[in-house]
């Protein structure tokens, strides 16, 4: 036989052909009958010179399967031929996914915890293990097509080399700008899980220069991971990131007093617990002081700072101050002179995509197999959008399927894949046609999503919630520790109310009367909606509904509804959203929106570059330009203390009388 057969057919027919035997398959039965290994030489003296090659590559074969969870067992046997006492085989039981019993409401639920990792890196880990699940439970394919979707996302930069580090134990280093400080200081850490709260991703770890256990938000990683992948430490058991994100935004409340503009700062006067009070010692005509309850202090200084001169802090002084710090920033950004030195020709090379191995193109095979013998008749597109592969390798895959089965190779050991009108069949497909078992990231991006899930009320679901968990969780054994490591705090108790009245909308076909806050006018808005879908991106919750104001339909922010209202039936169901899906950007460009041009130093650019679907610029040395579409220009200044330019490349000022406001409201502050 020829020795020149591709790794991944090779490798193939050697799963094919362990996994077939219920006995076991001698080294010298697979040299014999397995393509791509080098056939017995004619004679002794050549056989002694290629044999040493034939061993290296068995033993390589064995490694690879089993780095990809399929081991290879070993049984010893009596004989005269001491390379026939060692026999071969796949045991099912470590091949396959466990049998899973799912009813249709616990299938749609996976659907669901997979597909809200479809904007983040877990996404394909995610929709391999639903391809899997779904072939080995039997009750179909389902699509998350319910009132209710989340997205997570996984754009800090940092996440990758964290993730990885957490898998494999490993310790990392990174510069590190904590809160209310503004320069950086390097920090060794072992990571003990990730979280996200609030729209933050955190990292709870073992600080070793401390050796305390601290917690580190993402957003302020400064430089990139280091991972240390020759050095392992052993994790402490057992340890839940749940817990983590419990205490996060618990500590000490605060109270500060800030003079607002009557009818403004609407943002502000609708915080939880926010009340107007009167100072003997200050009054200003046509003002008001609210009394506010905060516990984060830089996030409560970000809000008071996007308000410019329409907020007054008035106590306490340290919030003052970073208030005041933050405008500081902006004015000199917004009077500062245009830099010509800056290159925007060259765009930003992406990350380098991972490239394709023959590990991953067995990979893809195996799962294949079982796909199509699930979805007999299933199109041609669908299963290259499926496995994300072109044409071209849709093609190579089909002739790889063609020449591999049971040793022979005779017609019924070959598996058969045909297309007619578009459609795909297998066929002689028995021995892959149950899914290889779950990988630790693909069972831990599923049992993370369900167990997010439970936060969200839908008390109808609740029974099947928790079987799909228990099942899963039975299936991932004793890999599920990673999904306590991960976790995800999809709702607030704040919004708790608020989604289930709209979520009751929906469900009964009803409109609702709500007032809106539009933050970038500062106004607010009364509006009837008829609410379609709920959906969040990170920890931000949106509902897509039909506006009667505006006659179209709209994604409105949850948390930017202030009161809400039935406004009885619906009046335009014909209304749909089916073709509607949620995506990482919810920013959606309008006809009239303006071209910027923002510079940031690169963590803080690749980190913004996702959500407003902004192109990237190698502008200068450690800087980052961000090109992206804006509705109202006045907004960039406040909110990004950088300076727009408009497609030709001019100043693009906010208006005169920005820069003379933004230096009124540093004046106020001090």
């Amino acid at each position: 036989m020829s020795t020149k057969i591709d790794a991944t057919e090779r490798l193939l027919n050697l799963v094919i052909a362990l996994l077939g035997t219920r006995l076991g398959r001698s080294k010298g039965y697979l040299r014999e009958h397995i393509n791509g290994y080098t056939p017995i030489a004619a004679t002794a003296a050549e056989e002694a010179r290629i044999l040493p090659a034939f061993e290296r590559m068995f033993e390589r074969d064995k490694k690879t399967l089993l780095e990809l969870g399929i081991p290879i067992r070993q049984s010893e046997v009596q004989g005269d031929d001491a390379q026939e006492q060692v026999l071969y085989r796949i045991d099912p039981v470590d091949y396959r996914v466990p049998e899973i019993r799912l009813d249709e409401s616990a299938m749609t639920l996976v659907s669901i915890a997979a597909n809200l990792w479809a904007e983040a890196s877990l996404g394909a880990a995610a929709q391999s293990a639903l391809r899997k699940i779904a072939a080995r439970s039997g009750t179909g394919w389902y699509e998350d097509e319910t009132t209710a979707q989340s997205r997570i996302r996984t754009a800090e930069p940092s996440f990758e080399t964290l993730w990885t580090a957490l898998r494999g134990h490993h310790p990392v280093s990174f510069s590190y700008r904590a809160s209310g400080v503004t320069e950086s200081t390097p920090r060794r850490v072992q990571p003990l899980g990730l979280g996200n709260k609030y729209g933050q991703w955190y990292l709870a770890a073992i600080d070793l220069d401390k050796s305390l256990e601290r917690n580190y938000r993402l957003s302020r990683i400064t430089s990139s991971v280091q991972l240390h992948g020759d050095e392992r430490f052993d994790r402490p058991a057992p340890f839940a990131i749940a817990e983590i994100l419990q205490t996060l935004g618990t500590g000490k409340q605060l109270t500060a007093l800030i003079a607002v503009p009557e009818k403004s700062a609407y943002a502000l006067r609708s915080r939880s617990g926010a009340e107007i009070v009167t100072l003997p010692t200050w009054q200003r005509p046509g003002w008001d002081v609210l009394q506010l309850h905060y516990r984060e202090p830089e996030l409560m200084a970000d809000d008071v700072a996007t308000l410019g001169a329409a907020a007054l802090v008035l106590e306490p002084a340290e919030l003052r101050d970073a208030v005041a710090g933050q405008l500081r920033r902006a004015a000199a950004a917004a009077v500062a002179p245009p830099r010509n030195d800056l290159d925007w020709t060259s765009k930003l090379a992406a990350p380098a995509a991972k490239k394709r191995d023959t590990r991953d193109r067995l990979i893809r095979l195996l799962s294949m197999v079982p796909y199509l013998v699930s979805n007999p008749g299933v199109d041609e597109l669908e299963v290259m959008a499926e496995f994300g592969i072109t044409a071209a390798e849709w093609a190579k895959d089909k002739d790889t399927l063609n020449v591999t089965g049971l040793p022979g190779y005779y017609h019924g050991d070959l598996m058969d894949v045909t297309t007619e009108s578009g459609q795909v069949f297998i066929r002689d497909a028995e021995t892959l046609a149950s899914p290889l078992r779950l990988t630790q990231e693909e069972a831990s991006s599923v049992l993370i999503g369900l167990r997010a899930l439970t936060a969200i009320p839908d008390t109808e679901q609740a029974i099947a919630l928790d079987g799909a968990i228990s099942a899963l969780t039975r299936v991932a054994g004793e890999d599920a520790w990673l999904a306590d490591a991960v976790g995800l705090e999809l709702i607030s108790e704040q919004l708790m109310g608020t989604i289930s009245a709209l979520q009751d909308a929906i469900m009964h076909g009803n409109a609702c009367a709500i007032t809106y806050l539009v933050r970038s006018r500062d106004e607010l808005s009364e509006r009837i909606i008829e609410p379609r879908k709920l959906f969040s991106v990170d920890a931000a919750w949106y509902v897509r509904a039909w506006c009667r104001k505006a006659e179209e339909m709209r994604s409105f922010r949850v948390d930017h509804i202030k009161d809400l209202a039935d406004a009885g039936t619906a009046e335009n169901l014909d209304a749909s959203v089916s073709q509607w899906q949620p995506h990482s950007s919810v920013y959606d460009p309008g006809s009239d929106d303006v071209s910027v041009q923002l510079v940031a130093e690169p963590t803080t650019a690749l980190r913004l570059a996702p959500a407003y679907n902004a192109k990237l610029f190698n502008v200068a040395e450690g800087l980052v330009g961000l090109s992206l579409l804006v509705g109202d220009p006045a907004t960039v200044v406040s909110a990004h203390g950088a300076v727009g330019r408009n497609r030709l490349g001019r100043r693009s000022r906010t208006g005169a009388g920005s820069v003379h406001r933004l230096a009124q409201a540093c004046r106020g502050q001090l």
